[in-house]
């Protein structure tokens, strides 16, 4: 597998310490979020996950795969889409504080990162080096209900809202946030999964690596969702029943499929 270039490197590493500081800022730093209550708890919460999980792995990914590992390079991307994802939130939905640019900053290195780390994948090896015992059905059909079941959580939401003339139950319940999670979700978590449950379906090389990363990404989002629901449950937040189950029992199949995933790769490779 060929190894990062200096650029990929240099601009994960650049991730990992922008994250370290953001987080610790965010945790320990005194009206360093303008937001309050809740909010604010929700949002150290995510700190808490980012600099006790998310840098962690993306630390080991970017080893592994910089010693041309095709494992830590599938963990390495899993986890840039993950700082991509929650970064987009920081940049986006909170409110402007002190480390905007530092947000701003995160998401586009994690971004540009990844795709470039995507364009130098060798596709055809990751899939020489676990097509043999991947199980296609079980992944492909974990992908294609993940992508079904998303999009009917937010549809059900949105549509008998807008029918009503009404707000979403998911704005009332988590606030103005819902709609950037229904964008991002919607606009391009659902497709990722169908597109790569149909690529792997026809066993295309890429649908390996796309899986491979979708299933790292579900993990480590998995601990920041629990988080989330921790803090909500106990400062007596309803959330409804499709909304609680939607969001949780998928990443949390998505971590055990990972480790299925990724111990198929480490025997291969």
């Amino acid at each position: 597998m060929v190894q990062p270039r200096r650029a990929e490197i240099g601009g994960t590493v650049a991730i990992l310490l922008l994250t370290v500081g953001a987080t610790l800022l965010g945790l320990f730093r005194d009206g360093q979020y303008v937001e309050s209550g809740f909010e604010l708890l929700r949002l150290q919460a995510q700190d808490a996950v980012l600099l006790s999980i998310g840098v962690p792995v993306l630390a080991l990914g970017l080893w592994l795969a910089t010693q041309g590992s095709v494992r830590g390079r599938i963990i390495w991307l899993g986890s840039l889409a993950f700082m991509a994802y929650m970064w987009t939130h920081y940049a986006f939905v909170v409110a402007y504080n002190e480390f905007f640019l530092g947000y701003v900053a995160l998401f586009g290195l994690s971004v540009f990162t990844l795709l470039s780390a995507i364009l130098t994948t060798d596709a055809t090896q990751v899939a020489e080096a676990i097509s043999g015992e991947f199980t296609i059905r079980i992944y492909v059909a974990f992908l294609g209900i993940a992508a079904v079941g998303l999009s009917a959580m937010w549809l059900f939401d949105i549509v008998p809202a807008l029918v009503a003339g009404e707000v979403p139950s998911g704005i009332v319940q988590l606030g103005p946030e819902a709609a950037h999670t229904y964008v991002i979700d919607l606009g391009i978590l659902v497709p990722s999964l169908a597109i790569t449950a149909l690529w792997l379906h026809y066993r295309r090389p890429w649908g390996y690596v796309c899986a491979g990363v979708l299933l790292v990404f579900a993990a480590l989002v998995a601990p920041t969702l629990t988080a989330i629901t921790v803090v909500d449950l106990q400062e007596g937040i309803e959330v409804s029943a499709p909304i609680l189950v939607g969001t949780l029992v998928p990443p949390l199949i998505g971590l055990l499929m990972a480790g299925s995933y990724l111990r198929l790769l480490s025997e291969s490779s």
